[in-house]
């Protein structure tokens, strides 16, 4: 159910055609129902350009930001030479609703400028990042003026911060401190003298992501998205650390109270075996959802044994919930259900209340409501869990092929 998130939800009428779906062409009718729904949210998207002059480091910015080495087939080409010659999409590795733009360098002899100021649509962006290396330039003025006339806000990166401290650090008077401070002043008062106000400015370096502002940048970017957006963009993010395991498990709390909503509202329809049928489907791909926004869906896990160096086999030693890594069928949701007597004795009740008017509506309301609730809590619990494990090996494999070259 990909693209399902946070502040979205089903209205009455979606349930009335969940329904009918059901009456209609029975669980595969109501199946059909739930994807064709949750692909409208698919259409949700989040897309940030990434501008700059010409060997400023947006290529390289974009892949830190997307977690890919700039060697891996879906990262953005990187060179001592401009690599891109017109606005170029990369797509988020896990999740396609996130799309970073890597606009061309400003500054090239064959570039025109103005042409491509006035045919470009800023306002299509939801966010921009003006990359600089050194000073700010009058290309880096028109970019800001631009982002500005079309409401959107932008924070200024000044770039390859590693190359400066090298450099300045060989001066007697050298203070670190004292240094960032003067840069990010110079960079607001550059700004400033545009005409453009409070806009964030971050220090980064492409090789050392964990020092400086880069940290405080990625989470920048999800601060200045809507709900919707940010929840998605927080699902998308790497689990680069426990901290972001647990972000990432806040969001997914909201998709579980959507989810649940949901299904009480079709538990309250009084047809025999519907509100099972349907609690059982939503909780089965909601958890095939959750798995693979925290990164242990096989493909995921695939992907990082390889960046590390160990077999997946390695990569989950230690876990203990193996169903997690196995096919989410309904037979095993119904496994899973077994082992909680409250949603069990919920889920043997409701069928028979089905038969009750009044009082059949209310329990079937409340009862799918609590066991999907319930049981999707309970599976992201685990697989929470899992993630944080997975994620331990991983850093120790990292962390030996490092010592060991």
């Amino acid at each position: 159910m990909a693209g399902v998130l946070s502040n979205l939800y089903y209205s009455a009428k979606d349930v009335k055609d969940l329904v009918a779906a059901y009456q209609r062409d029975g669980e595969t009718g109501l199946q059909l129902a739930i994807e064709r729904k949750s692909k409208q949210f698919e259409n949700v998207r989040i897309q940030i350009a990434v501008m700059g002059e010409s060997g400023s480091g947006k290529s390289t910015l974009i892949n830190a930001l997307l977690e890919l080495d700039d060697k891996e087939e879906e990262a953005a080409p990187t060179g001592s030479t401009e690599t891109t010659m017109e606005i170029t999409p990369y797509t988020h590795p896990t999740l396609p609703n996130v799309q970073y733009y890597d606009f061309p360098g400003f500054n090239t002899p064959k570039f025109p400028v103005k042409k491509f100021m006035k045919k470009t649509n800023f306002s299509q962006y939801d966010l921009g990042i003006i990359v600089t290396a050194a000073r700010f330039t009058e290309n880096d003025m028109l970019l800001a003026e631009a982002l500005k006339k079309a409401g959107k806000p932008f924070y200024l990166v000044r770039s390859k911060i590693d190359d400066t401290v090298r450099a300045e650090s060989r001066k007697k008077s050298y203070n670190q401190e004292d240094m960032f401070r003067k840069m990010r002043e110079y960079c607001i008062s550059s700004l400033e003298s545009a005409g453009v106000q409070n806009t964030p400015v971050f220090l980064y370096s492409a090789f050392d992501l964990d020092q400086f502002d880069f940290p405080e940048l990625r989470e920048a970017v999800v601060s200045n998205l809507s709900e919707t957006q940010k929840n998605l963009f927080i699902t998308a993010l790497p689990n680069t650390s426990e901290a972001a395991i647990e972000r990432k498990r806040e969001s997914l709390r909201r998709f579980i109270q959507m989810l649940s909503v949901l299904s009480g509202g079709v538990g309250a329809v009084p047809i025999p075996g519907l509100s099972l049928v349907c609690d059982l489907l939503l909780i089965t791909s909601g958890i095939v959802f959750i798995r693979k926004n925290l990164g242990l869906d096989e493909a995921s896990l695939c992907k990082l044994a390889q960046r590390v160096g160990i077999s997946v086999t390695d990569l989950r030693s230690g876990t203990e919930h193996n169903w997690v890594f196995g096919e989410i069928t309904r037979e095993q949701v119904l496994l899973l259900m077994q082992r909680s007597n409250v949603a069990m004795a919920l889920t043997i009740a409701e069928p028979f209340l089905d038969f009750v008017p009044i009082w059949g509506s209310i329990f079937g309301a409340t009862s799918s409501f609590g066991v999907t609730l319930m049981m999707l809590n309970s599976s992201l619990g685990t697989m929470v869990e899992t993630a944080k494990i997975v994620l331990q090996n991983a850093k120790a494999a990292a962390s030996y092929e490092g010592t060991s070259n």
